[in-house]
């Protein structure tokens, strides 16, 4: 049996790793650096624990910048050692490490021992202290020197004071770029949120409108050319990065998902709800497609979330759905199938993106209970009936690389624009076989179905009276198209409008 080669993480780009003591300013520098607001700030130490990763651009060079846990050599727990460890392996491949210090209470013991700590790894190192907001905070920086890494770079990374110096440093620690055989985007570049919201505005409208007379026009011209397939995909899949949000509940495997997927420990994973808090970007490289994977925190309850920073954990989740091609929603089959489970599948649906669920520890179900567990989700998840199933074992790794297979047959499905020719046969045959009900005792006419957009597929419909056409038509309609071209694993939006005067 021939083995399929596994993912690889894409490492194209030389690493700037950010390492000190808790709450020295270490994430507020990464937003700095990296131009955004997605590592989660707040005054208290821990809040930060993964590796996470973006990109920055300074005087020509791109490099990849690594936000850390904090480093508490004292500190217990399978957290904190867990935490330690993530630092261990940013420094491990990092080219440039920088040591950051609270430049207002000066040199610290924990300070010291870091050093050390990265003296022995070997890396260049260059000493940060943060928190210097103007010259009356200077004169704390003086012990700093003692570490021995030459120049201390006095920044504040709030106000970005200081910043000019310290990335003339960092370039010029760099190594010299490589031209790398595959170079992905790095995720700094997927951080704009889609546009197209799960309510059409006025404009949309009219630029469905618009598509609609375009279409009515083109549906009078014989000389459609209806040679090839009906349903042409517009993915480009040697260009296109395909994003993938890795959601669910808490302690439903996301994060061991995603190490599986990465084939090495990339995320921090414990049995302690609400781990990971921030949403962690990795590109991966798998069969010659690029994947953008993005853990996010555990879905739940708001009434039983009360610490800041785990509503803006639970905040940054759903929107990593809206920026995402593909959401992933993982459910411990062992535990069954929640609440919380449904509503994080209705927003994927309400914000049009692939719905791939995927049925996580299928090690510990046994075999007798795994149709029980089907119907089960046929009946909590009816709604999305649409949505494409896997199961899968993050722990023993059976099934994983099948998700990123499906999710780019999927990805293809969301991207498809069905011809205009053969939807006017679809819409001739249906209207014949199952024609809509009636308006107030007064029939619909359907007059032409036209495709204005992909991502997801958007149909516009005209009709005499938009108003009357009935949910349970829609859906039939929906689920004939369907069926007829293909589309697995997308929503499918179908809009009525007036037929134009």
């Amino acid at each position: 049996m021939k083995t399929q080669p596994r993912p690889i993480v894409d490492r194209s780009l030389p690493v700037v790793a950010l390492v000190g003591r808790p709450n020295v300013g270490k994430s507020t520098l990464f937003n700095r650096l990296t131009g955004s607001h997605y590592a989660i700030v707040e005054d208290q130490p821990g809040v930060t624990r993964d590796r996470r990763y973006g990109k920055c651009e300074y005087d020509g060079r791109l490099f990849r910048v690594v936000d850390t846990g904090g480093i508490d050599f004292g500190a217990e727990g399978s957290i904190s050692v867990g935490m330690r460890r993530q630092a261990d392996l940013a420094i491990a491949e990092a080219d440039v490490v920088l040591l950051i210090v609270d430049g207002k209470r000066g040199l610290l013991p924990d300070d010291y021992d870091i050093c050390v700590k990265l003296r022995r790894a070997g890396k260049t190192i260059l000493v940060v202290a943060n928190k210097i907001d103007g010259p009356r905070h200077e004169d704390g920086i003086a012990d700093l020197y003692g570490l021995g890494g030459g120049e201390v770079f006095a920044i504040s990374a709030a106000h970005g004071r200081g910043m000019p110096d310290l990335l003339d440093a960092i370039v010029a620690g760099l190594p010299e770029p490589v031209q790398a055989e595959h170079e992905l985007p790095p995720p700094g570049e997927l951080d704009d949120l889609a546009s197209d919201e799960p309510k059409l505005s006025e404009a949309e409208l009219a630029a469905l409108d618009a598509a609609l007379a375009a279409g009515e026009a083109a549906g009078d011209d014989p000389a459609e050319d209806d040679d090839g397939p009906a349903t042409v995909s517009e993915a480009d899949l040697s260009r296109d990065q395909i994003r993938i949000a890795v959601v669910g509940r808490p302690n439903a495997g996301k994060s061991s998902l995603v190490n599986a997927l990465c084939g090495e420990e990339r995320m921090l994973v414990d049995a302690t709800p609400g781990t990971t808090r921030d949403p962690i970007d990795t590109p991966i490289l798998h069969g010659g497609q690029r994947f953008t994977l993005i853990d996010t925190a555990g879905i739940r309850r708001r009434v039983r979330v009360h610490e800041p920073s785990d509503r803006i954990a639970m905040t940054m989740a759903e929107r990593a759905i809206e920026r995402a091609d593909v959401a992933v929603l993982v459910i411990d089959a062992y535990d069954g199938i929640g609440e919380m489970d449904a509503k994080i599948a209705g927003l994927v649906a309400d914000a049009g993106r692939v719905l791939m669920i995927v049925l996580n520890k299928r090690d510990l179900v046994p075999a007798a209970q795994v149709k029980a567990i089907e119907a089960e989700l046929d009946r909590k998840l009816q709604f999305v009936p649409w949505a494409h199933r896997l199961w899968c074992s993050a722990q023993t790794q059976r099934g994983v690389l099948k998700i990123l297979d499906e999710a780019t047959r999927c990805y293809r499905s969301y991207a498809s624009r069905v011809k205009t020719g053969a939807l006017n046969r679809f819409f001739a045959g249906i209207v014949e076989k199952h024609p809509p009900p009636l308006h107030q005792g007064k029939p619909i006419r359907l007059y032409y179905i036209t495709q204005a957009q992909t991502k997801p597929p958007t149909f516009v419909l005209s009709v005499n009276h938009p108003d009357g056409m009935h949910f349970s038509y829609r859906r039939y309609l929906q689920n004939q198209l369907r069926d007829t071209f293909g589309f697995v694993g997308t929503p499918i939006r179908l809009v009525a409008r007036a037929k134009s005067k």
